[in-house]
């Protein structure tokens, strides 16, 4: 299947989905390769997928769990010129989602490899105190925030 990812010469549309995994008031986040920022798990929707379907592949995929849905915590319209200078339309959604058996995943910090299409990816998970977000450079901010502040009512968010 395709990655839903629509683009012109100047203009790109993706769809995304991101899981938010919590543990003993702790966020997993994944810190790219050669990058200071953290993030949440998660990846593009496939053509024909739904963003339900697709959270529960990408974290399969990138944590090797299974995982319950738990709730719906925000929607994310964003709009910003990407690293190759394209008008970039973003469409995420966010989950709060809990993983059947927490005996399955590392509540420590560490590194695992994905084979995402023929590529190979390197994951470096981190657990990341929520009460200490503000310390870190985790995006998206609106996210940060809604976690620092204990805002668990699901929000709709345009971000131009």
């Amino acid at each position: 299947m395709e990655d839903i990812e629509i683009k012109t010469d100047k203009k790109k549309l993706k769809i995304r989905v991101n899981g938010i995994v919590i543990k003993d008031n702790k966020l997993l986040t994944i810190k790219m390769k050669n990058n200071i920022s953290y993030c949440l798990p998660g990846g593009h929707v496939m053509l024909g997928e739904d963003s339900i379907t697709a959270i529960i592949r990408e974290m399969q995929e990138e944590l090797d769990i299974n995982i319950t849905i738990q709730k719906e915590f925000a929607i994310a319209e964003s709009f910003y010129t990407d690293k190759n200078s394209l008008l970039t339309h973003e469409i995420s959604f966010y989950y709060i989602v809990k993983p059947d058996d927490f005996a399955n995943i590392s509540l420590k910090d560490y590194s695992k490899y994905e084979n995402d299409k023929g590529e190979t990816k390197q994951h470096n998970f981190v657990w990341l105190p929520i009460n200490s977000l503000h310390d870190f450079d985790f995006r998206p901010i609106f996210i940060k925030q809604k976690l620092i502040t204990n805002n668990y009512e699901f929000e709709h968010i345009i971000i131009k």
